[in-house]
């Protein structure tokens, strides 16, 4: 059987895709794992860590802007902010423009933080620890050229 470059590359896209979804998958539940002891799901648990970079940044994060971040649905953001908000863990805050608000992380929400690093840095060292810092650094490129269109 004579294999075309087209075929080949048709093959290697379609196992590197494959690839992708499967370490994702992967990585949802140990992330899952980390945090649901904690009464977070993986979501609300990014939304914490965005608002907390934001925070270190000087940067004021809207709720629109957050989704795009969190690369949600503003349903689906609302939802997540308003567990976060029952738990006082975040604060939304008026904005100039009223339609809008302010979304911040607050002490309790750092708190929590606190807790789950060691755990989220452990299982970034158990998955990862092996891999040398220049083959993350190519990972991350190599994904980042991936288009979305």
């Amino acid at each position: 059987m004579n294999v075309s470059s087209t075929d080949e590359t048709y093959i290697a896209r379609s196992r590197i895709i494959a690839s992708i979804v499967s370490c994702a998958h992967h990585l949802f539940h140990e992330v899952t794992a980390v945090v649901k002891p904690h009464k977070l799901t993986e979501s609300q648990y990014n939304a914490l860590r965005i608002l907390r970079g934001a925070e270190r940044r000087s940067e004021q994060l809207t709720q629109a802007q957050l989704a795009e971040r969190l690369i949600a649905s503003r349903a689906n953001t609302t939802w997540i902010l308003d567990r976060l908000e029952e738990r006082k863990l975040i604060a939304r805050r008026g904005h100039v423009d009223r339609r809008k608000n302010i979304v911040e992380i607050t002490s309790a929400g750092h708190k929590l933080l606190l807790k789950i690093d060691p755990e989220f840095e452990a299982m970034l060292e158990r998955l990862l620890g092996h891999v040398p810092a220049s083959e993350l650094d190519a990972m991350t490129a190599a994904l980042s050229k991936i288009k979305f269109d």
